[in-house]
């Protein structure tokens, strides 16, 4: 499944506009038919109106018609959209747009019509330079909205294709306790991994096959322990996915404090997720085992209880228990508590 904002493709600028359509009605006025002197500039000129004016007012229909119904769009990418670039602009921008192609061709058949009532050479070239002038003045008028769209479809166009349809998890925690790690060892998914806080700035997408259907696994961007309106665009993304996509969560800790925060900071934010999304199934796992001592992992078990699962993403230590567990959990939620399977079977 497509995210809706990846076909948009280029949004020239005003002054590329303007270029275009000008460029083009100056060689197709260049083709004029038999006449007077006076029939055929009348004819020249009426070109030149008609082509720039039909080029601008389509170019603007046409770079509107390539953005999603924003009313139907998924909510995720809706409210997504809304952190990265802000909806109320893009609105604004695509309305002004609209407004902007209707007005062009309102202009391009009032000057059609003054020029062909025209008794002389030089009124008719006069209605053109009027009329260009004018065009222009419109397109110059939108460039603002043009520039925004400029700048945000690139943004929009990074997102990855998730199906909302499709079971997922998702991977929570602090910055730097080893999400990338997990999602890439136990999913499709290349992130970038780096030992320093923030290295995911966006969602990342990885799949895995199971003997019950394609499966979903989402590295969210790194949250930390603060109150949702001190929050950061990169972490709203993590709590986007968090809302609205996620079947289980995996939140993982760090009980070595090599991400850089302590333990009980990462044990609110614990405790905020599952207040926060009570009704999501949540999988507790404490991540670099490599490193971790008994001391530490016990800390986390008191804190949490003896559920909590322990695991290496580096050295894969526990993962495929941790996955067994994900996706049965997964599945349960997605077939309403129905029977999970044969016995023994792995996912």
């Amino acid at each position: 499944m497509a995210q809706p904002f990846s076909g948009i493709g280029y949004i020239p600028s005003a002054d590329e506009l303007i270029d275009i359509a000008f460029g083009r009605a100056s060689k197709r006025a260049a083709r004029v038919p038999k006449g007077t002197v006076e029939t055929k500039v009348r004819a020249k000129e009426r070109d030149r109106i008609r082509v720039a004016g039909s080029i601008l007012a389509g170019k603007l229909r046409e770079i509107v018609s390539r953005f999603p119904d924003l009313d139907r769009i998924h909510p995720f990418y809706r409210e997504l959209a809304d952190v990265l670039v802000g909806v109320d602009e893009l609105r604004r921008a695509l309305g002004a747009l609209a407004k902007a192609s209707r007005i062009i061709e309102g202009l391009r058949r009032a000057y059609l019509a003054q020029v062909r009532r025209a008794t002389t050479i030089s009124e008719a070239g006069r209605l053109r330079r009027e009329a260009y002038g004018r065009m222009a003045s419109v397109v110059k008028r939108i460039s603002r909205y043009l520039e925004f769209l400029r700048e945000a479809v690139p943004k929009l166009a990074k997102l990855p294709s998730i199906d909302p349809e499709v079971p997922t998890i998702v991977v929570a925690g602090y910055t730097n306790v080893g999400k990338s790690s997990l999602v890439k060892a136990v999913s499709s998914a290349k992130p970038e991994v780096a030992s320093y806080p923030f290295t995911t700035k966006s969602i990342v997408l990885g799949h895995r096959d199971t003997p019950r259907g394609r499966v979903q696994i989402i590295d969210t961007p790194g949250l930390l322990d603060r109150p949702l309106s001190e929050r950061n665009k990169i972490e709203l993304q993590a709590i986007l996915a968090l809302k609205h996509l996620a079947d289980v969560i995996i939140f993982l800790l760090d009980p070595t404090m090599t991400c850089g925060f302590p333990l009980e900071s990462q044990l609110r934010l614990l405790r905020e997720v599952r207040g926060s999304f009570p009704d999501i199934p949540m999988i507790i796992a404490v991540n670099k085992a490599d490193i971790a001592t008994e001391e530490q992992i016990e800390a986390v078990r008191r804190a949490v209880g003896p559920g909590v699962m322990v695991v290496s993403a580096l050295r894969g230590d526990g993962l495929d228990d941790l996955m067994e567990e994900a996706l049965k959990a997964v599945f349960k939620g997605r077939t309403g508590g129905a029977e999970e399977g044969q016995a023994g079977e792995r996912f």
